[in-house]
């Protein structure tokens, strides 16, 4: 009965609509502090337990996925220790069978997506900390660095994608996918400054709309593509999910937008750069420019009202792992005022939280997999892990 009724929720959300879009205002929040957030989590986790396939294993009824299964264990494992016996029992079987799914290039995955799943299941191998997985992070990392569209596959730095990494395939890089591999690779132990976060650093000045460091200049469909100047990002040089911006001499500036300027950010401190670098500097400016929790920010101009409800869990959880990273305890907005961004996430989070069976899901767009509880769970418990209210 319960997987009955979860799979009637899945397809109702996931159901297309008919007409425009529409979407509903986020519920007003209270910040949360340490010990609701960890009730919170408990909570989402049980969800997932009761979930799985019973052998730590997730996915649709047709059999077990190893994308979100990877993404579920990393949910599990950021419940503290000592966990609930039947939290633990599904870490151990599920990071097990992730381990059984490794190739002999390195990779971890079922087929599909391979940068995506690998990436995935190395953040949760390694946080589960089996001693038997270090030389299976090794090879999933060393992977990775192969992926890397470098001098090793021809390119230089004058090539638009050097330095980015795609899904795996033949698919054209992304700072998605590039921000899932730079933590990947973190998470293994390559430490901040390395040669292939270097690397990626001549992607992500691609990606950020600052004309001093960003020489993006292309002819597509006829019309002249080139960088803005308000510091944030896209989605890839000269592309972004968010639309273009044209300017009144007729070229396009693809427009900035939150998710993928967290992960700029991201991946500016895992190359090592200070906070006063111009390049940091600006990418912070717009962070603080444009902070908020009730949408993933940049979709003001779309005719779609779901548009700034697209991606909203993994909107949340790239500013939670960013903000961690860049070490800031608040934002200042323009008008002055101080947000304490961890307890203020960690509240909207809980707000969003089914009072039913602690599940979470975007109600408002199932774009991207998150009409589907299961990864936008995950997504909630991932980011609730990185956005912890620090305790006394």
């Amino acid at each position: 009965m319960l997987g009955l009724s979860e799979a009637y929720r899945i397809v109702k959300v996931n159901a297309p609509k008919k007409g425009p879009g529409e979407a509903s205002f986020l519920p007003k929040f209270d910040p949360a502090d340490r010990e609701k957030t960890l009730a919170a989590m408990r909570r989402g986790a049980g969800f997932l337990v009761m979930l799985s396939d019973g052998e730590g294993r997730w996915g649709p009824p047709e059999g077990p996925d190893a994308g979100i299964t990877a993404m579920a264990l990393g949910g599990l494992l950021s419940v503290p220790e000592p966990r609930p016996r039947g939290i633990q029992a599904a870490i151990d079987k599920g990071v097990a069978w992730l381990a059984s799914l490794q190739d002999k290039d390195g990779s971890i995955h079922d087929g599909k997506l391979k940068n995506y799943i690998t990436s995935a299941s190395v953040m949760a191998m390694a946080r589960a900390g089996r001693d038997e997985d270090a030389p299976r992070i090794a090879k999933a990392r060393d992977f990775l660095l192969v992926l890397q569209s470098d001098e090793g596959e021809g390119y230089s730095e004058g090539d638009l994608y050097y330095g980015g990494i795609g899904y795996g395939g033949d698919e054209r890089p992304d700072l998605s996918n590039l921000q899932m591999a730079l933590e990947a690779l973190a998470a293994a132990g390559v430490e901040k400054g390395d040669p292939a976060y270097q690397r990626a650093l001549k992607f992500l000045e691609r990606t950020q709309n600052r004309s001093e460091s960003n020489d993006t200049k292309i002819e597509r469909d006829g019309a002249t593509i080139r960088s803005g100047d308000d510091g944030g990002a896209g989605y890839a040089p000269a592309d972004s999910k968010a639309g273009f911006v044209t300017l009144a001499d007729g070229t396009k500036v693809p427009r900035s937008y939150g998710s993928m300027t967290y992960a700029l950010l991201k991946g500016l401190v895992f190359a090592g750069l200070p906070k006063d670098d111009p390049r940091m500097e600006a990418a912070w400016s717009w962070i603080q420019a444009h902070y908020t929790l009730d949408v993933n920010p940049g979709f003001e101009a779309s005719d779609d009202p779901t548009a700034g409800y697209q991606g909203l869990y993994y909107y949340f959880l790239t500013m939670a792992r960013a903000l961690d990273l860049y070490g800031s305890e608040t934002i200042t907005d323009p008008e002055g005022i101080e947000h304490q961004w961890r307890a203020q996430l960690c509240g909207r989070l809980l707000s969003l939280q089914s009072a039913e069976d602690g599940s979470w899901i975007n109600k408002n767009s199932p774009r991207w997999w998150e009409g589907n509880p299961l990864l936008a769970t995950s997504y909630a418990l991932l980011t609730l892990d990185a956005a912890l209210p620090k305790g006394e």
